[in-house]
């Protein structure tokens, strides 16, 4: 049963789902004209060859239809509502890419200086938790401690610690409460926040065993890190993953996923991460805690809100473990509360515009029509924009907006996406061309992981398989 998409209050600035351009970015991107688009630096590269052709305008998501949203959400809810900010944490470990002329950076070994590209990653090692480690203790006093390597969290508790206004007399006190976070968009929602903290608590809970070994602070944390990390790639194929995929993509072996599938960095974060917008619902049932918006659950500055006071998630509720909890899907729609700051176009207008400026691939690209030629037969046509436009106008001939094979080839690859998922995805999840991109692009950047293998002694240590069965074993675990 869904539970959400009926409220009208709305956030205040931060993107639900966790990786839109917060407004001053975009603010400068949209000064800059689009003859300069060759002219800026950074470590991701413009994707689309044809970046002359206009981005069409992803017309279905900018015009917000509460009925239509309803319609679509019953069709495609069938997705625990966990995922929705498992695959942001994911999101956030993909990537943070900003305007490169922002940031001083270091070029690449022959790379070309008169074609730089416009957007660099903050991210330097994808998919290797660096969204919850950053650059490890010896950086981060306010995250781990020096001396354990640990991180600073209190065995069991759900939330990051808060350091107030400090009494010492030795440096003027902070009026601004600082949490021993690292990647402050880790606090985008309530939901976010306490997944962030379950992964520090399941570091700490690997690494104190070694610690009581003997061994030193710094080889404990390389070792639990190591396995963490193991961990984390497990649950991203084998949990997250598997909610989305197409049966079949699924079924496919490594060997079968075609190098076309294989998105670039910029693609996967501009074009394939923003379909994942579509997953927010406007209110989550919390379980004990009660219904509340969407707007209520986000962080809003730097205190302590209302919901990291008052309000616990209920995992097995979350994650489909206990029924009637809020369900979700991908469809051609966003919620209502899904506004920055005021209307439901704002955050898929940001989209767009930000997909325009890094000029990921698009649909009607070269590279993109021989990934949908890679699809297994049965797709190959289906998946066309011009065979989905057809098709969506004919099943839905009273939707808000309509869906044109160009809007399909030429607006964001998200757009292309949501849609595809709206008319073959199944039980909530992405269509054939969106789950070979997910399951290839995700797949790639495990693979260029180095790690060593697992070390003996850490070769007896608990491996949750899920989110929730992580959730749970940390949350059991309040031994100092």
């Amino acid at each position: 049963m869904n539970q959400g998409d009926t409220s009208t209050s709305g956030p205040s600035g931060a993107c639900p789902a966790g990786c839109a351009p917060r407004r001053g970015e975009l603010a400068v991107a949209m000064l800059r004209a689009r003859a300069d688009a060759g002219t800026g630096a950074g470590a991701l590269p413009p994707s689309d060859p044809a970046p002359e052709i206009a981005q069409a305008r992803p017309e279905i998501l900018l015009r917000p239809d509460p009925a239509w949203r309803r319609a679509c959400l019953g069709q495609v809810a069938h997705i625990p509502s966990g995922y929705t900010y498992l695959a942001q944490l994911m999101g956030h470990d993909i990537g943070s890419t900003v305007l490169a002329e922002t940031v001083p950076y270091a070029r690449p070994a022959g790379a070309l200086p008169d074609r730089p590209p416009l957007r660099y990653n903050l991210i330097d090692n994808p998919l290797t938790l660096e969204t919850i480690y950053g650059p490890g203790p010896t950086f981060l006093a306010h995250v781990f401690d020096p001396e354990t390597c640990l991180f600073r969290v209190t065995p069991g508790a759900r939330l990051a610690r808060l350091y107030a206004r400090g009494q010492a007399t030795l440096a003027d006190p902070d009026p601004q409460p600082i949490r021993a976070l690292y990647d402050e968009r880790n606090r985008d929602s309530l939901m976010l926040h306490e997944l962030a903290v379950a992964w520090m608590q399941y570091h700490n809970l690997i690494a104190r065993p070694l610690l009581a070994a003997g061994l030193p602070p710094l080889r404990a944390y390389a070792l639990a890190r190591i396995h963490v990390t193991r961990c984390w790639h497990a649950i991203l194929t084998g949990d997250l993953l598997a909610r989305f995929l197409h049966p079949d993509i699924a079924a496919l072996s490594a060997t079968q996923l075609d190098p076309a599938w294989q998105l670039d960095e910029n693609s996967l974060l501009h074009g394939l991460c923003r379909a994942f917008h579509a997953l927010p619902l406007s209110a989550y049932h919390l379980g004990r805690s009660g219904l509340h918006n969407l707007g209520g659950l986000l962080r809003r500055g730097y205190g302590i809100s209302d919901a990291e006071t008052d309000w616990h998630i209920d995992w097995p509720l979350f994650f489909g473990q206990k029924p009637g909890g809020p369900l979700t899907g991908i469809s051609a729609s966003v919620a209502a509360e899904m506004r920055v700051p005021i209307t439901a176009v704002s955050i898929m207008m940001l989209d767009a515009q930000s997909a325009d400026h890094a000029d990921p691939l698009r649909a009607g690209n070269a590279a993109m029509r021989q990934a949908i030629d890679a699809l297994p037969t049965r797709w190959r046509r289906a998946c066309t924009p011009a065979t989905l436009a057809t098709e969506f106008s004919a099943r839905f001939p009273d939707a808000p907006a309509a869906v044109t094979p160009e809007s399909l080839a030429w607006g964001p690859l998200f757009h292309f996406l949501m849609v595809e998922a709206h008319l073959h995805g199944q039980r909530g999840g992405f269509g054939p061309l969106g789950s070979a991109l997910l399951r290839s692009s995700v797949k790639g950047i495990i693979d260029r992981v180095v790690m060593p293998p697992p070390a003996p002694e850490t070769a007896a240590m608990p491996s949750p398989a899920t989110m929730l069965e992580l959730i749970t074993l940390v949350r059991s675990n309040r031994s100092p």
